[in-house]
């Protein structure tokens, strides 16, 4: 008996411990969304079909411009913006996706999606083909 009340009191003692370490590392870390937004690494808050959205409206004006300018202009264009002009830039953008079929909606999704999956297979292959030795025959 004394031994099942230690054991019990000391699997609580383990959990309150690791929920309580838990809860410091939480507390003194920003969420990785806010991290990304203070960094300006992306455009933090504008979900993925709104960027899909910015993207289409934007096209003539990107292609009509340089390579090496067009690469990260939306990214400074939404740095650049103010928070009231970036709430209005994401009102506008969700109206248009809004407006937009569902049968339309859900292709721009597929068609990102098989983008991205196409860019991870080429990083992974790319990166076995260089790890791989040469064959000697």
């Amino acid at each position: 008996m004394f031994v099942r009340a230690l054991c019990v009191s000391g699997l609580f003692a383990a959990l309150v411990a690791t929920s309580a370490a838990g809860a410091d590392y939480s507390a003194g870390r920003a969420p990785a969304s806010i991290e990304r937004a203070q960094h300006g690494h992306r455009m933090a808050g504008l979900p993925r079909e709104l960027k899909i959205m910015w993207r289409k409206e934007e096209h003539p004006r990107l292609k009509a411009m340089p390579k090496e300018e067009r690469k990260g202009w939306l990214r400074r264009q939404w740095q650049t913006m103010t928070e009231t002009q970036r709430h209005r830039k994401i009102a506008e953008l969700q109206a248009k996706w809004n407006a937009l079929p569902e049968n339309v909606r859900q292709a721009l999704l597929e068609k990102k999606r098989e983008k991205r999956e196409a860019r991870r297979m080429g990083r992974t292959e790319g990166a076995k083909s260089e790890e791989a030795p040469p064959h000697i025959h």
